[in-house]
């Protein structure tokens, strides 16, 4: 990373702010060798404090898999990106850093993980259980992840049924010319909205302690009914919920109107 691009990413948010325009979180790629550069922390912290940009408003995604630089000052360096309240990602695991695997999960801490599934096809089963599979090991490790490279129903159909929150891919919504970027109001969280619903993306919606057997045959959802609630003002908004709920709801005669409270 050019941490001109960080200066220009702060000074675009500043602008948002300075215009009244919803402030947004923004991911910018980081590779193992920007560690190396003399003082990346205090030049970073530098250029978010100049701009007065909140660190929960910035995600470092790492790109690469980090064996080009000193082990112990990458993980030090990640660490005190973490401890000054920036978001560190693991990028593109399963896609090109499909040699990601294992000894870095050990090693590194991160907030997020992005599983690329542009290479999953869903009309296979070893696919469905692959994917499933990390799902439930990131959610173990208390990783939340993110899966991108959505850019079909059937795969959005998928892991929405696996419980997975966030999302990107061109199926909801393409690339962005900076300056059409800079005016965009009303299709952002509110920062209290994304606050509220960040706590979803630690739920485990999958309970990998139910039988396998089980959840080959249900799709892989929890053989269990499942569901998500939102109560507020004496009204109930069903966010989530699992084939074995819909289908228990169906049985008990409730409707998607059913929901006050």
């Amino acid at each position: 990373m050019d941490l001109h691009v960080l200066d220009h990413v702060c000074q675009l948010l500043n602008q948002r702010r300075a215009d009244n325009l919803p402030t947004i979180p923004v991911s910018i790629n980081l590779s193992p060798s920007d560690f190396n550069i003399d003082s990346f922390i205090d030049q970073v912290l530098g250029i978010t404090q100049k701009y007065q940009i909140p660190h929960n408003m910035i995600q470092f995604d790492l790109m690469t898999q980090p064996v080009a630089v000193d082990q112990q000052r990458l993980k030090d360096a990640a660490a005190n990106l973490r401890k000054q309240g920036f978001r560190i990602c693991l990028d593109r695991y399963g896609g090109e850093n499909n040699d990601l695997s294992t000894e870095t999960l050990l090693e590194y801490n991160f907030d997020y993980l992005k599983v690329d599934v542009r290479s999953f096809n869903t009309n296979r089963q070893r696919a469905k259980i692959i994917l499933a599979s990390v799902i439930n090991m990131s959610r173990l490790l208390k990783i939340v992840p993110v899966v991108k490279g959505v850019e079909d129903q059937d795969m959005l159909n998928f892991i929405r049924s696996l419980g997975i929150m966030l999302t990107q891919g061109r199926l909801l919504a393409k690339e962005m010319p900076e300056e059409e970027l800079s005016q965009e109001r009303d299709n952002f969280e509110s920062v209290e909205e994304r606050a509220f619903f960040s706590g979803f993306n630690h739920i485990n919606v999958l309970d990998p302690y139910l039988e396998t057997r089980d959840r080959l045959d249900n799709n892989f959802e929890n053989p269990r009914p499942n569901s998500i609630f939102i109560v507020q003002s004496q009204q109930a908004k069903l966010v989530y919920c699992n084939s074995a709920f819909r289908s228990w709801t169906g049985c008990a005669g409730m409707t998607k109107r059913s929901g006050n409270t």
